[in-house]
């Protein structure tokens, strides 16, 4: 078992990857994990070393028996009841009254005493879902879900739950539906830990449902657990890829990771698909991301000696924040400091000569007499240089209205 309790499909890999674990116990809640995740070929393997294990009788027949239910195979679940039967036909699995199958001999592999009332209560189990109507399950499934949805984590609620997943169009209304509103934004705040399990547990038992992949990966998120969210992000269909939150998902977690460049991309393409009501959203997040992470990562690189590296993030944030004057400013500064000795001096030292140039080609537009905005030649004396200035000034003050009155 994992720290959080529960394995995930990935983590229930690994640990398979191993022999089995000495416990009966912990046999039999792998198999039925295998199970709970559909893990179909990994189910039957496991069950094939198993039956070579000392520890191999008609309890984890039972077990094994459980999990091909949950996975939806109830011929194989049949199967390893007759199995079970018959490693120890004490137990009355498969009543016999008129005696068509006589078995000579006792149990090849006795139950232990004190295991002999569990496997009769998992051999109840099995017979109750085996008969069990989907529509009566899924009824007597959500009233309790409704009255505390935390029993979906126990072990028999959830259970049930999978067995409604594998039903799918069985059952009316839609299973999904309902989950999606019994475990909504108010029983995740309430119970946040409880709500990331849930999710979590649904993205494993049905891998293409985007909205409990989704779900669980926002979550993961939240929480800090950056490992699980990448892992249900990388791993998700094209279907839920086509989702602008899928991307917006993955530009949170890309900027959780410094990776600037790649979380406006991952916005960029959220806004791709997004509908007009939520591209707002997106386009609010891209830039709060350029203005806050992405300045403040340039500027440390330019202060930490790394040039090149804040240059070309600064180039790729004013690509989409051309007008933006903090990246400007911030640019100017790295290009002067990836400038030679000699180029930045001269950058330096040059006459501000482009803002004359921008005002004489204005004031040719609207027809106005410019006075030159400096002196040219000799340094005039003070009383001529303050009274150029004031014509200087009234010509502004002219231009301006003008440009107010749409002259």
């Amino acid at each position: 078992m994992t720290r959080n309790g529960w394995p995930t499909a990935s983590e229930l890999l690994q640990e398979l990857a191993g022999d089995p674990p000495p416990e009966p116990s912990l046999q039999a809640d792998q198999l039925r994990w295998l199970g709970r995740y559909g893990l179909a070929e990994e189910l039957e393997a496991r069950i094939g070393r198993l039956r070579c294990s000392p520890h191999w009788g008609a309890p984890l027949a039972l077990e094994a028996s459980l999990a091909w239910w949950l996975a939806g195979d109830g011929q194989r679940a049949d199967l390893a009841v007759l199995e079970a039967d018959d490693l120890d036909p004490s137990l009355g699995l498969a009543p016999d009254p008129w005696g068509l199958w006589p078995r000579a001999g006792g149990a090849k592999v006795p139950t232990p005493v004190e295991q002999r009332a569990d496997a009769a209560a998992l051999a109840a189990r099995i017979r109750r879902w085996r008969w069990l109507e989907p529509a009566a399950l899924a009824e007597d499934w959500r009233q309790g879900a409704q009255v505390d949805w935390t029993m979906a984590l126990s072990s028999p609620g959830l259970d049930e739950l999978v067995l409604l997943l594998r039903h799918g169009p069985a059952v009316e209304p839609p299973i999904e539906t309902f989950l999606a509103e019994l475990v909504g934004d108010g029983p995740i705040a309430d119970r946040p830990d409880q709500a990331f399990q849930f999710w979590a547990l649904l993205t494993d038992i049905r891998p293409d449902w985007s909205h409990a992949r989704l779900r669980a990966a926002d979550l993961a998120l939240g929480r800090g657990d950056r490992q699980r969210c990448a892992s249900w992000i990388a791993t998700a269909s094209p279907d839920i890829q086509r989702s602008p939150w899928y991307w917006d998902i993955a530009a949170r977690l890309a900027l959780e990771a410094g990776a600037i460049s790649p979380a406006l991309d991952h916005w960029g393409q959220a806004l791709a698909v997004a509908p007009p009501e939520l591209a707002e959203v997106f386009r609010q997040r891209r830039r709060e991301a350029r203005r806050g992470p992405g300045l403040l990562q340039a500027r440390a690189l330019l202060e930490g000696g790394e040039t090149g590296a804040a240059l070309a993030l600064l180039q790729r944030l004013l690509v989409d924040d051309p007008q933006w004057q903090p990246l400007r400013a911030l640019l100017q500064r790295a290009e002067a400091a990836a400038a030679p000795a000699g180029a930045a001096a001269a950058v330096v030292h040059q006459p501000p000569q482009r803002f004359g140039q921008f005002l004489e080609q204005a004031a040719a537009r609207i027809g106005l007499p410019l006075p030159p905005a400096g002196p040219r030649g000799p340094a005039p004396e003070p009383e001529a240089a303050r009274q150029r200035l004031e014509a200087f000034s009234r010509t502004l003050s002219d231009a301006e209205a003008r440009f107010a009155l749409g002259a």
